[in-house]
Parts: structure tokens; sequence; C-alpha cells
């Protein structure tokens, strides 16, 4: 029997179910009968008690009646009346008689008592005296219009009542006439309080012996349970194990990268029948997932390195991933720092376009993205005021032929950006800056060769040649040298130079050629630098040369050169020229970049000389700054490492 129940599940319960539901009818019949008999006594008890009260109550009202009936027969002498009072005489004999036959305990039995004492004495002593009393008005002999007590006694003498006798009824006193309704009253009312009494024990019985009816029931139910825990428990606790190793097995299946295998079990019910279910599942899901894991760690390893960054938005549940390179082109910090799979992104739309320059065409973009919109342009937007310049286009993800997510690709185009702009500045400044002196030197000598004019001036215009010759030939220098320094064959043949000696060479020349200008120069003569002295001379030519171009009006440039640190010589080139604004400073060492401003325009110029600075002094392990504002000059500072004369004779 027991092996047969322990195949199936639903044996195991129908048998406790069946055995619970015995065991609460047999107790439930038990306390029923209990409580149904104590309720039949109880309930018989309050019928008889509702029996007397009702009888006591007609005999009461009957002898009032019959009272009330004497009176108007007494004043009024209808004989109908005294008919009536004779009945109730009949009715008040057969009530009395019958709560002297039903009287069971002592109080109704000195009911019965009283009620026939009291209308013995009434019928015997009061009902005489009045119908005769009635008799002789009738006859003349009373004249009294209403009844007098003496005169009723005068009408009908009678013998004073026993001593002993309990209700004292004396037809000569009226007061005496009228306690006999009192006493019968008296006597109604404390019957009917014992009965009340009575009934109220008897409702306090019953409401207690209902308590210990449902205690009994509660009682059995209890008991009912505890041999049901005892009995089901060994089922309950094989069945509950094995459920529990299966919920903790489905949870590690659900939050664990490596699937759990159960052991196999040798129950043979449902149970036992869906743990090695199980068992087989968790082994194809175990194969499935690490092929899954291995697809996608691939995914990830692949999307993370490529430099372009990628977002992919989900559709359905609006999430967002993204690979390494979004989070390094907007600097987001990353969530998770995990190749094996994408990077959450938390960051909403405000945050990605602080560093965006279009901001309502990149929000505008984005929301549509997210939104899962179709988008088949692309758009290109700065950051940083126009540090980078990235690309970004939109690819719609679809799976079995419904749409999951759209992709976003962010792609930084800031090289070729700036190879066009290379190219546009190129094009514009060596258009504009071959045209100006060619159409000079055509000018020039088309005057020479078509017309005579005197010595004089063919020389000066000769000399304009020679000038704009030497311009031309400066162009393609600086043409040339910036291809040899973004080639990497730029050379430096260095040695140890006095850096003296090389400014002052160059002051003099800039002096020369300018007459609305004061050059000074501050610098110890016993200054080395080991460097190339024609690159030399080409770097602070050109500062000197850009100090004197960008102060029209005239002015001082001051040389000055310290060595406050001991192994680092700065040079500073100070003007008090236009200047130039703060927007311009970054840029200002990029080639081709020239300040666009009404002024700079005027002068002019191929925007290569400070990029062609900055490659001679990072070539000699230096570097170059520029301070500068509006209308306030400009300093530049050159910082180049000193060369020790000393330490090398003694080496």
């Amino acid at each position: 029997m027991k092996a047969w129940i322990d195949q199936r599940i639903g044996r195991q319960f129908l048998f406790v179910f069946y055995l619970f539901i015995g065991l609460i009818l047999l107790t439930s019949l038990a306390v029923y009968m209990y409580t149904e008999n104590r309720i039949e006594q109880t309930t018989s008890s309050l019928e008889n008690i509702s029996e007397r009260r009702t009888n006591a109550t007609e005999l009461f009202e009957t002898w009032q009646s019959m009272q009330y009936e004497m009176r108007g027969y007494v004043i009024l002498g209808d004989e109908a009346m005294l008919a009536r009072v004779k009945e109730k005489q009949d009715l008040i004999e057969i009530q009395t008689a019958w709560f002297e036959t039903n009287a069971v305990t002592e109080k109704e039995k000195t009911y019965a008592s009283d009620a026939r004492t009291l209308f013995s004495a009434y019928q015997q002593r009061v009902m005489p005296s009045l119908e005769r009393y009635v008799i002789a008005k009738r006859e003349g002999t009373v004249t009294e219009p209403f009844l007098k007590m003496p005169t009723l006694g005068k009408v009908t003498p009678q013998a004073e009542p026993p001593a002993d006798r309990k209700f004292k009824i004396n037809s000569k006193s009226a007061a005496d006439m009228s306690a006999s309704i009192v006493d019968m009253e008296t006597v109604f009312t404390e019957y009917r309080n014992s009965l009340n009494e009575e009934e109220n024990q008897l409702r306090e019985q019953l409401a207690t012996h209902t308590k210990w009816a449902q205690v009994l029931w509660l009682l059995s139910l209890l008991a009912v349970l505890l041999v049901l825990f005892i009995a089901a428990r060994p089922y309950v606790k094989r069945l509950t194990g094995q459920l529990q190793n299966l919920i903790i097995n489905s949870d590690r299946l659900a939050d664990e990268r490596i699937i759990p295998i159960p052991a196999a079990v040798s129950s043979r019910n449902e149970v036992g029948q869906l743990t090695n279910s199980f068992r087989q599942m968790a082994s194809s899901l175990a194969t499935q997932r690490n092929q899954v894991e291995e697809e996608r760690e691939k995914t990830a390893r692949l999307l993370h390195s490529i430099r372009d960054a990628v977002i992919y938005v989900e559709h359905t549940t609006h999430e967002k991933f993204a690979n390494q390179a979004l989070f390094i082109m907007f600097n987001q910090a990353a969530t998770k720092r995990n190749e094996m799979d994408l990077y959450r992104l938390d960051a909403d739309l405000e945050e990605l376009g602080l560093q965006v320059d279009q901001k309502d065409s990149f929000f505008s973009f984005m929301r549509r993205a997210f939104d899962g919109e179709s988008m088949e342009e692309s758009v290109t937007f700065s950051m940083n005021q126009e540090e980078r310049f990235i690309q970004m286009y939109a690819e719609k993800i679809h799976l079995r032929g419904t749409r999951h997510g759209t992709m976003l690709v962010f792609r930084d185009v800031t090289q070729e950006t700036e190879v066009d702009r290379l190219k546009t500045e190129l094009v514009s400044t060596v258009s504009h800056e071959l045209r100006t002196p060619l159409t000079s030197i055509i000018g020039f000598t088309e005057l020479l060769r078509y017309r005579t004019m005197p010595a004089e001036r063919i020389d000066q215009y000769l000399g304009m040649i020679h000038q704009e010759t030497l311009r031309l030939e400066d162009l393609i220098s600086n043409l040339l040298d910036v291809q040899r320094m973004e080639s990497g064959k730029q050379t430096y043949h260095s040695r140890p130079e006095s850096l003296h000696t090389i400014l002052k060479e160059t002051i003099a020349i800039h002096q020369g050629a300018s007459e609305h200008h004061q050059l000074s120069l501050e610098c110890d003569t016993n200054l080395y630098v080991y460097g190339d002295r024609d690159r030399l001379s080409q770097l602070f030519t050109n500062l000197l040369h850009n100090a004197i171009k960008y102060s029209p009006e005239g002015g001082k440039v001051a040389v000055c050169v310290t060595n406050d640190k001991s192994d680092v010589i700065e040079i500073s080139i100070q003007d008090t020229g236009i200047g130039i604004p703060m927007s311009a400073l970054p840029k200002l060492f990029d080639k081709f970049y020239r300040v666009d401003n009404s002024a700079s325009r005027k002068i002019g110029g191929t925007g290569l000389g400070l990029a062609i600075c900055k490659e001679i002094a990072e070539g000699h392990g230096g570097t170059i700054r520029v301070d500068s504002s509006i209308g306030h000059g400009s300093t530049f500072t050159i910082l180049l490492p000193k060369y020790s004369m000393e330490n090398q004779l003694s080496s």
C-alpha cells in the first residue's frame, strides 16, 4: 500500500486529504451531537418558562379585568357586568388550577398558593358584600351616590379574618379593598422576576455550552491537524526537499553562468521524474549557453576592438549598450569594465551632449534614434570648440524579420576633416601667396620689357622683383619644411651654439629692415644650446618677423633670455602689437591656421611660420607657448635645454 502511494504525488495528497476530511467529520459530528443535546435541553426549558410567563400574565390580566368589571357593576348595577365577572371567576379558577397542577419549583408552588389564597379571600369576602350593596341600593335602603366602605360593612356584616391569614382583605376599609389589587400585582411581579432570573441563567448556560462546543471543536481540529502533521510529515518533508532542490537549481540556472547539473534521484513520483528531466535540460542548456557565451564574447570583443563608437538601443526595453570607444570619445565612466560583454550606457542625452558644439542637431538625431525612427542620413558634429569632428549614422537591427533595435555608429573623422581643411587652406594660401608676388613680378618685367625708363627706375623695379622672388622662395621653403616635418624626414645638424650670438645676428637683420621698431636683447653671453644653428635662426627669425609684422604701428620688441633653472633656458619675445584673441590661442600653432579678424586679414600670411617654430622647438627638446590679449601685444616663450661647456670640457 505504501509503495503504491509513493508512486504518485496525487495519491499522497489524496490520502492526506481523505484522512483529514474523515477526522474532521468525526470530530465535527461528535461536537454537533453534544451541542445539539445541550441546545435542546435549554430550548425546552426556555419554552417552559415562556409558557409559565404567558399563563401568569393572563392570570394577572384576568384578575385586573374582573375587579374593573366588579367596580362597574357597583356603580351602574348592570347585571351583564356581573355575568362577565362570573365568567372571569371561572377563568381565574382554571388558570389558578393550572399553576397548582404544573408547579414544579418552590417559587411556582408559592405563586400558585398565593394566587389561590388571594382569589378565595376576594371571592368569599369582597364579592358577596358588593352584590348585597348593589341590591340594597336598588331597593332604596342605601341612597348614597357613591360607595362608602362603612355602609358596605353595615349592609353585610362579616366576621374578622383569622390572624394568620396572609392577605387581610377587609370590606370595611377602602385601603384594604385596593390593596387586593396591589397584592396580586406583587405576587405576579415576584413570580415573573423569578422566571426572568431562571431564563437568564438558562441563556448563560446556553452561551457557556456554545463556547465550550467551539473550544471542543477547535481542540478536536488541532488534534486532527497534529495527527495529520505526524502522519504526513515524512511525505511532505521528502516532497519539499525534492522541490527545494529543484528551486535552488532553477535559481542557479537563472543567475549563474555555470549551469548546475543536479544529481540523479531514485524517486519514482512526479517530482523525481521532473528532477531527471531538469537534469537533462540543464545539461542541454549548459552546452547551448557555452556556445551563446562564446558568440557573445566574440561579438563584444570585436566591437570593443574597433575605434568607432557604437550604441545599441533595445526598443522593447529601452536599454542602451555601448562599446569601450564611446566612453572614451564622450569622456564617460564605464559602468562595467568587462570586455566579455558590452557596457550598459546609463548616461542621458544631456550628459553625452555636454561636449558637442551643435547640440540641437545632435539631440534631435539621438532622440529619433532612441525612439526607433528610421534615418537614412548621417550627421557630422564637432566637439570641444571643433577640437574633434564626429560623423554619426544609424542602422536598423532586425531579428527574424522584426525590428528589435537601432545601432548608432560614431566615427572620428577629425583627421579627415583636418586634411580637408588643410587642403582648402593650402589651396587658398598658396594661390594667394603665389599670385601676389607673381603678379608683381609679371607686372614689373612687362614694364621693363616694353617700356623705356630711367636707370634709377629700372634698378628700383629690379629690386622689387628680387624681393618678390625671395618671398616666393620663402613660401616654397616653408612648404618643403612642413612636408619634411610631416614625413619625419627633417634632420638637425646639432652642435654647441652660443645663444647670444644667434639672437644678436637675428636682431641685427630685422633692426636694419624696420625703422619704426626698437628691438632690444637681454642675454648672457655664456649661455649655450646644443642644436642646429640654421634651424634655431629660422625659429627666432619667424618669431621676430611676426612681432614686427603684427605691430604695424611700430613699438618695442624685447628679447629676454633667463636661466632661472640650471638646466633650462627661457627665451621670451614680447611685442606691443595688435595681440591675439583668447579663442585663437589653442590652434595658433596648427598648420595653415590664421587668426580670423580684420587686423590679421589685412596683414596676411601663410599660417606656416608658427607651426614650423613649434616643430623646431620640439625637435631641440624644448617647448613653445604664447600669452596674449587683444590690443596688448603678445609674448612667445621658448624653453630649450641648456648646454654646459664646462661639463663638456671636463668630460
